[in-house]
């Protein structure tokens, strides 16, 4: 019988390393004894070990809440513990119908949490959109678009979420939980607006990806011109910016204040500040066909 759950893997990434730095006797104590102190989290706030994968936990909750809550726990617990700076923890949840079979757990929420747990950097916390839609509005605060993926076995791409559970800015060895304040100011992201002759497009990730060529049918802006191809570039957005991405025959042209004028063709540009882009040909040569690219502050909740 299948039922919906939240699912929660934890990796101790850097494990690896601590087994040829230290020996195997010792560094498996140290992973068995950083493992059996999150496992304990999750006994205690209501969720289920599922198994042991090597330095990798599987956990269950009935609700998204309890899940991100003791996902914080045991990245600060970790934080607390780890005396070897090159270990840390990578988390992914996952939320949806499972089943059960042989005390173990099978379906779309279990693939969709492992995924995420590669995705993740040691020290992230990575959630499905189906999680937090599940979070309540004070969890939501805490949650900022991170990336729009196919996830292994899906059509189409998703967006997940990374959940902030201390500020980035922490420099000391003191593990602190961000304010509501400091996770408004770390959640506010940026919004591209892109201006062409008289028209002006205000991009958000969702908006992405976001076409420019001649082809009216795929671009969302049409530029005619010789040197452009029918579909020459796209803005993207992956893990947390606005990226260009060229396609095209004759490349694309990239000047910022600091850079100058840089030339891309079929390789990716993140795009920071302000920008004038040039399909083709130089900005000297555009004859007017400049596009303006410029990020200005937006809100998280936004995307």
């Amino acid at each position: 019988m299948s039922q919906s759950k939240a699912i929660l893997f934890a990796d101790i990434s850097g494990s690896s390393a601590l087994y040829k730095s230290t020996g195997n006797q010792c560094a498996k104590e140290v992973v068995d004894f950083l493992l059996g102190s999150l496992t304990s989290l999750v006994s205690a706030n209501g969720g289920q070990i599922i198994k042991n994968i090597g330095d990798e936990i599987m956990t269950c909750f009935d609700n998204c809440q309890d899940c991100v809550q003791t996902a914080t726990e045991m990245q600060l617990k970790f934080c607390n513990l780890v005396q070897q700076p090159d270990l840390a923890l990578s988390i992914g949840i996952g939320f949806g119908e499972v089943i059960s079979d042989n005390d173990d757990l099978f379906g779309e929420a279990v693939n969709d949490a492992a995924y995420l747990t590669h995705v993740a950097k040691g020290g992230q916390i990575l959630l499905t959109e189906s999680v937090y839609k599940k979070l309540g509005e004070v969890a939501k605060v805490n949650a900022k678009g991170f990336d729009r993926v196919v996830i292994k076995g899906a059509m189409h791409e998703s967006l997940i979420y990374r959940f902030f559970w201390q500020s980035e800015r922490t420099t000391d060895s003191e593990t602190r939980l961000m304010s509501v304040e400091m996770v408004m100011q770390e959640l506010e992201t940026m919004v591209l607006q892109v201006t062409y002759r008289q028209q002006v497009f205000s991009l958000m990730s969702a908006h992405t990806p976001f076409y420019l060529g001649r082809d009216e049918n795929k671009c969302q802006l049409r530029i005619e011109a010789d040197q452009v191809s029918r579909q020459h570039c796209q803005i993207k957005f992956s893990r947390g910016k606005f990226v260009l991405v060229d396609h095209s025959t004759n490349g694309c042209y990239v000047t910022t204040a600091d850079k100058g004028e840089l030339y891309i063709r079929r390789e990716e540009y993140p795009l920071i500040g302000k920008a004038l882009l040039s399909l083709g040909v130089s900005a000297r040569l555009a004859q007017g066909d400049i596009i303006e690219l410029a990020l200005v502050p937006g809100k998280s909740e936004l995307l």
